[in-house]
Formats: C-alpha cells, sequence, structure tokens
C-alpha cells in the first residue's frame, strides 16, 4: 500500500513539474511567411528609395537646394538600375557577372557623388562609408568566431 501511495504521489508529482515547465509561447511562423513578410516590407519602388535616400543624406551631409536635387536624380538612377538588376537576377546564372555589374553600378554611382557633394561633405561621407565597413567586418568576424579561418581550425 506505502509503494502504491509513494508511486501515485511520485507521478502527481512529475506532471506538476512538466507542465510547470510550459510557459507560453509566441506561435511561430514558418521561415517562408517569415522571409515573405520581410520581402513585403522592403519592396518599394525606386522614387521611395530614391527619396528616402536622398532624405538621409540631405540630413546626415547638410546638403543644399542644388545638391539635393542632383541627388534625388541620382539616387532615383541607382535606384532604377538597381531594380533592374534584380530583375534580370534570374535570367543571369553567373554570379561573377552579376557581382562586375553592380560594382561598376556602385562606381558609377560614387563618381557621381563626389561631383555633386563638395570636398567635406565627400570626406565625411568617405569616412562614415569606412566606419561602416568596419562594423560590418567585425560583425562578420563575430559570427564566424573571430579572424577568418579561425573557427575552422577549432574544428578540426
Amino acid at each position: 500500500m506505502k509503494k502504491i501511495i509513494a508511486m501515485l504521489s511520485l507521478g502527481v508529482f512529475m506532471a506538476g513539474a512538466a507542465y510547470a515547465q510550459n510557459a507560453p509561447q509566441k506561435e511561430k511562423k514558418q521561415r517562408t511567411e517569415q522571409r515573405g513578410e520581410r520581402m513585403q516590407k522592403q519592396k518599394k519602388s525606386p522614387e521611395e528609395m530614391a527619396a528616402k535616400r536622398t532624405e538621409m543624406l540631405t540630413k546626415k551631409y547638410d546638403l543644399n537646394k542644388s545638391q539635393q536635387k542632383k541627388l534625388e536624380a541620382l539616387n532615383l538612377k541607382q535606384a532604377k538600375e538597381k531594380n533592374a538588376l534584380h530583375a534580370n537576377r534570374g535570367e543571369a546564372r553567373n554570379k561573377e557577372n552579376m557581382r562586375s555589374e553592380r560594382q561598376a553600378s556602385r562606381a558609377r554611382y560614387e563618381a557621381e557623388l563626389r561631383d555633386i557633394l563638395n570636398k567635406k561633405q565627400y570626406a565625411q561621407y568617405e569616412a562614415d562609408k569606412a566606419e561602416m565597413k568596419a562594423k560590418h567586418e567585425q560583425k562578420r568576424e563575430h559570427r564566424k568566431g573571430g579572424p577568418r579561418g579561425e573557427r575552422q581550425q577549432q574544428k578540426s
């Protein structure tokens, strides 16, 4: 009789402990659903993208009206070019070709931006760009577990 009571009390205790561990959780969405929602948020027209980038750069580098108009046109051109590259992404399977096109587009943008900004503004732009690149590299190293290859060496 003592064994039965002990087993029942142990069973009740285990069941109570098991239920106590389950905290209410948010309903998880499938990964594809999450990606779809992110992509919907990101899809903007070239005009919206250009306006947003122009506004951000205007505030950051204190641009005058003529610089603002030129930058708006440049950003619109860049956004349309970017959309065209994304649209052709499925057709062109050559990653190196796509990469070189993106780099050439970026180089053209930088050259035209240099003409629009004055020396002080462009120097600040270059400094900000270098800072962002350093942050990106730092995050990348952190994700990989240190400098390149360190994580793979640890596995071996």
